[in-house]
């Protein structure tokens, strides 16, 4: 009995052990990953899809958009992966994969829907053709307000034909793709480029690129991801102007997106570091893709070969005809080794002037020989300058100008230092013109209030009508003898 008694103990030790070697309230050896679960969000036109995946226990995740593609598996951390399907409404299955050192995988599949909404880019484009299609300023508040750097005018749709011809394609399957005609606008601020005007597209910009184009209309902008894509002008891109071809970002990014209620107008900006540009655009085949044929004036001149359009004229070029002084201003007589001349006869005059630049104005310029004596001659005048090599004021104490008009009772000198610490600095002054007759200025430099503190250093001149007495119409003016001594 006592043997009996024996295995039956041990029987039941036996299996009490069993029983506890079961339990499952007894930790495992290895971590475990449970809750996976992830959220999908769709941007731009549908086709962008972002995952975000979350657990308990995961220290990293693989995400298979379920795409035919081979770029379609994405790996994160934590934060949210987007991959790019293409432009077409379709199903795919996501798959998210949960992972953790010393753990199983987890893993979860949801079937997707992309739906495309087809954006109202798809289609082709040129530069609007009217005045301020292409415009940059300081920011784009000041644009806005009316304030600019420079802008396009009418007659550039002629002198500047080869850009405003440009095509600009944003294409249903997301490709974007810049048709060039003939010939292009060559940059002049690139080092490859000796002048500016229209000759052949440089590489990469002469649309070769493979690229493709993104539009967020959540946050207004759109993307252009291959390099030499762009929109507008070429050497624009973000937080920089280009100084030559070879300079090209993969990516652009415009903001300030809108497009018009009728679909045929769009509108961007880009930030490239000291101001912004504007770009407008008008879809082929609206009637902002071709040439006005407006006369504002009614003299006979259509508006964008009118270099006065608002101002009637029997000029050939729609212009009144002005009025030029019979006779010279009187020679200076400052003596040559105190001047350094800007511009007259008399004197040798610093290198690299320029009395017509570009600066959006509407002001006309050419230059007039009364007998062998070359005057400056501008009409038309909103603004107009001169710009030159930088002149040290050291020693210097007053600016010459003659100037004649019959049209204008003050004009407003401005003196500008582009090189000035913290920025450009200006500064004017209102000057009272002799009409019909040449005024000689000599202007005391004390008179611009800061300027020799700014740095003594003059590179520009700009001229304005005065603040006061300006007589409208056709607002002509002649220079001689600038200089300062």
């Amino acid at each position: 009995m006592n043997l009996l008694k024996k295995m039956s103990f041990l029987l039941f030790a036996s299996l009490v052990m069993v029983s506890c070697g079961d339990d499952d309230s007894v930790d495992p050896a290895g971590p475990v990953i449970s809750g996976l679960d992830f959220t999908i969000t769709a941007t731009g036109s549908g086709n962008i899809v972002e995952v975000l995946p979350s657990s308990v226990g995961a220290t990293s995740y693989s995400v298979d958009f379920g795409s035919d593609a081979t770029d379609d598996v994405l790996t994160t951390v934590g934060p949210k992966v987007s991959y790019t399907y293409a432009a077409a409404s379709a199903s795919y299955d996501i798959m998210v994969t949960a992972s953790a050192v010393g753990a199983d995988d987890v893993m979860k599949t949801t079937t997707y829907a992309v739906e495309v909404e087809q954006s109202d880019l798809v289609g082709q484009w040129v530069l609007l053709h009217e005045a301020g299609a292409m415009n940059v300023a300081e920011t784009i508040e000041i644009m806005e307000a009316g304030g600019t750097w420079w802008k396009n005018g009418l007659g550039d749709l002629i002198t500047r034909e080869c850009i405003f011809n440009d095509i600009y394609e944003f294409k249903d399957d997301m490709s974007f793709h810049n048709i060039l005609g003939d010939s292009t606008w060559q940059e002049g601020g690139w080092d490859a480029v000796a002048e500016e005007g229209c000759g052949d597209a440089l590489a990469p910009f002469d649309g070769s690129a493979t690229a493709t184009w993104a539009h967020n209309t959540e946050d207004g902008t759109i993307t252009l991801n291959g390099m030499g894509a762009f929109l507008g002008i070429s050497r624009v891109a973000n937080g920089v102007e280009l100084t030559d071809p070879s300079g090209a970002l993969e990516s652009l990014t415009y903001s300030g997106v809108t497009i018009s209620d009728d679909k045929d107008y769009l509108t961007l900006h880009i930030n490239m570091g000291p101001g912004f540009w504007q770009f407008k655009f008008a879809r082929v085949g609206s009637a902002g893709a071709e040439n006005p044929t407006t006369d504002s004036d009614g003299d006979g001149v259509l508006d964008i070969y009118d270099a006065c359009p608002d101002v009637a004229g029997e000029g050939a070029d729609g212009c009144p005809v002005v009025a030029t002084p019979t006779e010279a201003a009187t020679a200076p007589t400052a003596a040559a080794a105190d001047v350094s001349s800007i511009y007259s006869d008399s004197y040798t005059d610093i290198t690299n002037a320029n009395y017509y630049p570009n600066w959006g104005q509407e002001t006309q310029f050419e230059e007039v020989d009364l007998s062998g004596n070359m005057i400056l001659g501008y009409s038309q005048l909103n603004y107009q300058g001169n710009t030159f090599d930088g002149i040290d004021l050291t020693g210097k104490t007053t600016i010459h100008i003659d100037v004649y008009s019959s049209e204008i009772d003050v004009l407003k000198i401005v003196l500008i230092n582009t090189a000035a610490a913290g920025g450009t600095f200006e500064i004017g002054v209102s000057k009272s013109l002799t009409n019909g007759a040449w005024t000689s200025l000599d202007i005391p430099l004390s008179e611009f209030e800061g300027f020799v503190a700014s740095g003594g250093n003059l590179d520009q001149i700009k001229y304005e009508l005065g603040t006061e007495g300006a007589a409208s119409g056709n607002k002509s003016f002649f220079l001689d003898n600038i200089y300062v001594h």
